[in-house]
Protein backbone atom coordinates (compact mmCIF):
# COMPACT_ATOMS: atom_id res chain seq x y z
CA UNK A 1 0.00 0.00 0.00
CA UNK A 2 3.14 2.51 0.92
CA UNK A 3 4.36 1.46 -2.34
CA UNK A 4 1.58 2.46 -4.48
CA UNK A 5 0.66 5.42 -2.73
CA UNK A 6 3.97 6.86 -3.60
CA UNK A 7 3.84 5.87 -7.20
CA UNK A 8 0.47 7.90 -7.34
CA UNK A 9 1.65 11.07 -5.68
CA UNK A 10 5.24 10.90 -7.69
CA UNK A 11 3.05 10.33 -10.82
CA UNK A 12 0.28 13.20 -9.60
CA UNK A 13 3.71 15.57 -8.93
CA UNK A 14 5.66 14.81 -11.95
CA UNK A 15 1.83 15.22 -14.35
CA UNK A 16 1.14 19.17 -12.19
CA UNK A 17 5.06 19.98 -13.13
CA UNK A 18 4.57 19.33 -16.83
CA UNK A 19 3.95 22.66 -18.90
CA UNK A 20 1.43 20.54 -20.76
CA UNK A 21 -0.88 20.43 -18.20
CA UNK A 22 -0.95 24.29 -17.47
CA UNK A 23 -1.00 25.17 -20.75
CA UNK A 24 -4.03 22.92 -21.32
CA UNK A 25 -6.01 24.36 -18.01
CA UNK A 26 -5.15 27.92 -19.24
CA UNK A 27 -6.22 27.49 -22.61
CA UNK A 28 -9.43 25.71 -21.71
CA UNK A 29 -10.38 28.75 -18.86
CA UNK A 30 -9.26 30.89 -21.76
CA UNK A 31 -12.26 29.45 -23.89
CA UNK A 32 -14.47 29.25 -21.36
CA UNK A 33 -14.05 33.06 -20.64
CA UNK A 34 -14.19 33.86 -24.35
CA UNK A 35 -17.33 32.04 -25.03
CA UNK A 36 -18.83 34.26 -21.75
CA UNK A 37 -18.94 37.25 -24.33
CA UNK A 38 -19.94 35.59 -27.20
CA UNK A 39 -23.63 35.91 -28.65
CA UNK A 40 -24.73 32.24 -29.32
CA UNK A 41 -28.39 33.63 -31.56
CA UNK A 42 -30.72 31.29 -29.98
CA UNK A 43 -33.55 33.62 -29.13
CA UNK A 44 -33.16 34.38 -25.36
CA UNK A 45 -31.30 30.33 -24.71
CA UNK A 46 -27.99 31.30 -25.21
CA UNK A 47 -27.28 30.02 -21.49
CA UNK A 48 -28.59 26.77 -22.30
CA UNK A 49 -26.01 26.23 -25.24
CA UNK A 50 -23.51 28.19 -23.12
CA UNK A 51 -23.42 25.40 -20.62
CA UNK A 52 -23.74 22.35 -23.67
CA UNK A 53 -20.17 24.45 -24.91
CA UNK A 54 -19.21 24.46 -21.75
CA UNK A 55 -19.13 20.83 -20.48
CA UNK A 56 -18.04 20.20 -23.89
CA UNK A 57 -14.86 22.32 -23.73
CA UNK A 58 -14.39 21.26 -20.30
CA UNK A 59 -14.51 17.63 -21.60
CA UNK A 60 -11.96 17.99 -24.64
CA UNK A 61 -8.88 19.52 -22.28
CA UNK A 62 -9.44 17.13 -19.31
CA UNK A 63 -9.47 14.40 -21.79
CA UNK A 64 -5.88 15.47 -23.13
CA UNK A 65 -5.12 15.97 -20.04
CA UNK A 66 -5.79 12.44 -18.59
CA UNK A 67 -4.57 10.86 -22.08
CA UNK A 68 -0.82 12.34 -22.05
CA UNK A 69 -0.99 12.16 -18.11
CA UNK A 70 -1.96 8.22 -18.23
CA UNK A 71 -0.12 7.22 -21.15
CA UNK A 72 3.10 9.12 -20.37
CA UNK A 73 2.94 7.57 -16.90
CA UNK A 74 4.05 3.83 -17.98
CA UNK A 75 5.68 4.43 -21.59
CA UNK A 76 7.81 6.84 -20.23
CA UNK A 77 9.21 4.63 -17.60
CA UNK A 78 9.77 1.75 -20.03
CA UNK A 79 11.37 3.64 -22.52
CA UNK A 80 14.10 5.53 -19.82
CA UNK A 81 14.58 2.41 -18.31
CA UNK A 82 13.69 3.09 -14.33
CA UNK A 83 10.80 1.03 -14.56
CA UNK A 84 13.14 -1.84 -13.42
CA UNK A 85 14.30 0.53 -10.36
CA UNK A 86 10.35 1.61 -9.30
CA UNK A 87 9.10 -2.01 -10.03
CA UNK A 88 11.74 -3.31 -7.85
CA UNK A 89 10.25 -1.23 -4.65
CA UNK A 90 6.55 -1.86 -6.07
CA UNK A 91 6.84 -5.37 -5.41
CA UNK A 92 4.33 -6.56 -8.38
CA UNK A 93 3.71 -5.11 -11.68
CA UNK A 94 -0.37 -4.25 -10.76
CA UNK A 95 0.36 -2.06 -8.74
CA UNK A 96 2.60 -0.08 -10.69
CA UNK A 97 -0.26 -0.22 -13.32
CA UNK A 98 -2.55 0.76 -10.68
CA UNK A 99 -0.60 3.53 -8.88
CA UNK A 100 0.25 5.05 -12.28
CA UNK A 101 -3.41 5.32 -13.13
CA UNK A 102 -4.59 6.62 -9.66
CA UNK A 103 -1.62 9.26 -9.86
CA UNK A 104 -3.35 10.23 -13.27
CA UNK A 105 -6.45 10.67 -12.00
CA UNK A 106 -5.53 12.80 -9.66
CA UNK A 107 -4.05 15.29 -11.67
CA UNK A 108 -6.88 15.02 -13.47
CA UNK A 109 -9.69 15.87 -10.68
CA UNK A 110 -7.66 18.86 -10.04
CA UNK A 111 -8.33 19.89 -13.81
CA UNK A 112 -12.11 19.21 -13.63
CA UNK A 113 -12.26 21.14 -10.50
CA UNK A 114 -10.50 24.29 -11.83
CA UNK A 115 -12.53 24.10 -15.13
CA UNK A 116 -15.66 23.57 -13.25
CA UNK A 117 -15.05 26.20 -10.87
CA UNK A 118 -14.40 28.40 -13.78
CA UNK A 119 -17.52 27.16 -15.52
CA UNK A 120 -19.69 27.84 -12.76
CA UNK A 121 -18.67 30.93 -12.25
CA UNK A 122 -19.47 31.84 -15.94
CA UNK A 123 -22.69 30.49 -15.99
CA UNK A 124 -23.50 32.41 -12.94
CA UNK A 125 -22.73 35.47 -14.90
CA UNK A 126 -23.87 34.32 -18.30
CA UNK A 127 -27.94 34.69 -16.93
CA UNK A 128 -27.02 37.72 -16.30
CA UNK A 129 -26.11 38.63 -19.05
CA UNK A 130 -28.51 36.85 -21.17
CA UNK A 131 -31.20 38.49 -19.10
CA UNK A 132 -33.97 40.48 -20.57
CA UNK A 133 -35.14 43.96 -20.69
CA UNK A 134 -37.91 43.57 -17.99
CA UNK A 135 -35.30 41.40 -15.89
CA UNK A 136 -32.16 43.87 -16.13
CA UNK A 137 -33.25 46.30 -13.31
CA UNK A 138 -32.84 43.58 -10.55
CA UNK A 139 -29.43 42.62 -11.69
CA UNK A 140 -27.78 45.76 -11.02
CA UNK A 141 -29.20 46.44 -7.44
CA UNK A 142 -32.73 46.79 -5.45
CA UNK A 143 -34.52 44.67 -2.49
CA UNK A 144 -37.59 42.19 -2.54
CA UNK A 145 -38.26 38.47 -3.70
CA UNK A 146 -38.07 39.28 -7.37
CA UNK A 147 -34.06 40.43 -6.76
CA UNK A 148 -34.21 37.11 -4.71
CA UNK A 149 -35.68 34.89 -6.88
CA UNK A 150 -33.30 36.20 -10.03
CA UNK A 151 -30.60 35.47 -7.53
CA UNK A 152 -31.30 32.10 -6.97
CA UNK A 153 -32.14 31.53 -11.04
CA UNK A 154 -28.20 32.23 -11.54
CA UNK A 155 -27.38 29.54 -8.45
CA UNK A 156 -29.44 27.19 -9.71
CA UNK A 157 -28.14 27.97 -13.31
CA UNK A 158 -24.72 27.09 -12.00
CA UNK A 159 -25.34 24.38 -10.40
CA UNK A 160 -27.05 22.16 -13.37
CA UNK A 161 -23.48 21.56 -14.53
CA UNK A 162 -22.25 20.06 -11.63
CA UNK A 163 -23.69 16.86 -12.20
CA UNK A 164 -22.10 17.10 -15.69
CA UNK A 165 -18.57 17.55 -14.35
CA UNK A 166 -18.80 14.78 -12.93
CA UNK A 167 -19.98 12.59 -15.39
CA UNK A 168 -17.06 14.72 -17.50
CA UNK A 169 -14.72 13.09 -14.63
CA UNK A 170 -16.21 9.84 -15.31
CA UNK A 171 -15.41 10.04 -18.47
CA UNK A 172 -12.11 11.25 -18.59
CA UNK A 173 -11.34 8.09 -16.19
CA UNK A 174 -12.76 5.47 -18.34
CA UNK A 175 -10.28 6.67 -21.45
CA UNK A 176 -7.38 7.45 -18.51
CA UNK A 177 -7.70 3.80 -17.84
CA UNK A 178 -7.37 2.92 -21.57
CA UNK A 179 -4.85 4.97 -22.18
CA UNK A 180 -2.86 3.11 -19.49
CA UNK A 181 -3.55 -0.48 -20.34
CA UNK A 182 -2.11 0.67 -24.18
CA UNK A 183 1.09 2.51 -22.67
CA UNK A 184 1.90 -0.93 -21.14
CA UNK A 185 2.57 -2.04 -24.85
CA UNK A 186 2.57 0.98 -26.91
CA UNK A 187 4.77 4.10 -26.45
CA UNK A 188 3.10 7.40 -25.42
CA UNK A 189 2.15 8.59 -28.92
CA UNK A 190 0.44 5.61 -29.92
CA UNK A 191 -1.05 5.38 -26.91
CA UNK A 192 -2.54 8.40 -27.13
CA UNK A 193 -3.71 8.25 -30.49
CA UNK A 194 -5.28 4.87 -30.31
CA UNK A 195 -7.34 5.87 -27.00
CA UNK A 196 -8.74 9.62 -28.73
CA UNK A 197 -9.92 6.59 -31.26
CA UNK A 198 -11.42 4.83 -28.76
CA UNK A 199 -13.26 8.32 -27.83
CA UNK A 200 -14.55 8.42 -31.26
CA UNK A 201 -15.72 5.04 -31.25
CA UNK A 202 -17.01 4.87 -28.38
CA UNK A 203 -19.60 7.79 -28.70
CA UNK A 204 -20.94 6.31 -32.00
CA UNK A 205 -21.55 2.63 -30.24
CA UNK A 206 -24.98 4.05 -30.35
CA UNK A 207 -25.48 4.10 -34.25
CA UNK A 208 -23.72 0.79 -34.33
CA UNK A 209 -26.09 -0.78 -32.64
CA UNK A 210 -29.10 0.95 -34.68
CA UNK A 211 -27.35 0.04 -38.34
CA UNK A 212 -26.62 -3.41 -37.34
CA UNK A 213 -30.76 -4.31 -37.23
CA UNK A 214 -30.55 -4.09 -40.82
CA UNK A 215 -27.69 -6.18 -41.36
CA UNK A 216 -26.84 -9.77 -41.93
CA UNK A 217 -26.01 -12.17 -39.29
CA UNK A 218 -22.18 -12.04 -39.45
CA UNK A 219 -22.24 -8.65 -39.42
CA UNK A 220 -24.40 -8.44 -36.29
CA UNK A 221 -22.27 -11.04 -34.40
CA UNK A 222 -19.15 -8.58 -34.98
CA UNK A 223 -20.48 -5.41 -33.96
CA UNK A 224 -22.18 -7.55 -30.83
CA UNK A 225 -18.21 -8.61 -30.08
CA UNK A 226 -17.58 -4.27 -30.90
CA UNK A 227 -20.37 -3.11 -28.51
CA UNK A 228 -19.27 -5.81 -25.62
CA UNK A 229 -15.32 -4.54 -26.31
CA UNK A 230 -15.59 -1.27 -26.47
CA UNK A 231 -16.89 1.26 -23.86
CA UNK A 232 -20.00 2.73 -24.50
CA UNK A 233 -18.73 6.85 -23.72
CA UNK A 234 -22.53 7.97 -24.67
CA UNK A 235 -23.57 6.89 -21.40
CA UNK A 236 -21.78 9.97 -20.35
CA UNK A 237 -23.35 12.82 -22.06
CA UNK A 238 -26.22 13.92 -20.07
CA UNK A 239 -25.20 17.70 -21.75
CA UNK A 240 -28.74 18.23 -23.78
CA UNK A 241 -30.62 17.47 -20.43
CA UNK A 242 -28.40 19.54 -18.04
CA UNK A 243 -29.08 22.21 -20.64
CA UNK A 244 -32.30 22.46 -20.62
CA UNK A 245 -33.60 22.65 -17.21
CA UNK A 246 -33.68 24.57 -14.01
CA UNK A 247 -32.51 22.59 -11.02
CA UNK A 248 -33.91 24.07 -7.63
CA UNK A 249 -32.09 21.91 -5.07
CA UNK A 250 -33.09 23.83 -2.13
CA UNK A 251 -37.43 22.99 -2.00
CA UNK A 252 -37.41 19.99 -1.77
CA UNK A 253 -41.05 20.55 -2.74
CA UNK A 254 -40.46 22.06 -5.93
CA UNK A 255 -41.02 20.67 -9.31
CA UNK A 256 -36.79 20.78 -9.80
CA UNK A 257 -36.19 19.07 -6.66
CA UNK A 258 -37.47 15.53 -8.37
CA UNK A 259 -35.77 16.39 -11.20
CA UNK A 260 -31.83 16.75 -9.74
CA UNK A 261 -33.15 13.61 -8.07
CA UNK A 262 -33.25 11.63 -10.65
CA UNK A 263 -29.98 13.41 -12.29
CA UNK A 264 -27.85 12.35 -9.64
CA UNK A 265 -29.45 8.86 -9.71
CA UNK A 266 -28.44 8.51 -13.05
CA UNK A 267 -24.67 9.77 -12.43
CA UNK A 268 -24.55 7.02 -9.67
CA UNK A 269 -25.22 4.72 -12.26
CA UNK A 270 -22.74 5.72 -14.38
CA UNK A 271 -20.30 5.69 -12.01
CA UNK A 272 -20.81 2.33 -11.56
CA UNK A 273 -20.24 1.77 -15.15
CA UNK A 274 -17.43 3.66 -15.18
CA UNK A 275 -15.80 1.95 -12.49
CA UNK A 276 -15.87 -1.61 -14.08
CA UNK A 277 -14.93 -0.43 -17.25
CA UNK A 278 -12.07 1.06 -15.57
CA UNK A 279 -11.55 -2.03 -13.66
CA UNK A 280 -11.46 -3.74 -17.04
CA UNK A 281 -9.24 -1.74 -18.70
CA UNK A 282 -6.25 -1.74 -16.19
CA UNK A 283 -6.90 -5.70 -15.48
CA UNK A 284 -5.95 -6.04 -19.17
CA UNK A 285 -3.07 -3.40 -18.73
CA UNK A 286 -2.04 -5.16 -15.92
CA UNK A 287 -1.75 -8.71 -17.72
CA UNK A 288 -0.20 -7.14 -20.80
CA UNK A 289 2.45 -5.44 -18.44
CA UNK A 290 3.10 -8.75 -17.01
CA UNK A 291 4.05 -9.92 -19.86
CA UNK A 292 6.55 -7.26 -21.26
CA UNK A 293 10.26 -7.46 -20.97
CA UNK A 294 11.67 -4.18 -19.14
CA UNK A 295 15.42 -5.10 -20.38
Amino acid sequence: MRALAGIALTTFRETTRQPFYYLLLAGGAAALVIMLWLPLFTFRHDIHMYKDLGLSFVLVFTMLVGLLAAATGVAREVEDKTAQTVLAKAGVRWTFILAKYLGAMAAVAVAVAGLGAVLLVCVYYRVELDAGVLERPYTIGGVGEVVEAFWWRRVNQALTVVPGLVLVALQVGVLSAVATALSARFSVAASVVLALGVFVAGHLMVFLGQAVQTATAPARAAAEVLLTLMPFLEIFNLNRHLSHVMLTPFDPGSPGAEAWGEVWAYVGLAALYAAAQSAAALAVGALVFRRRSLS
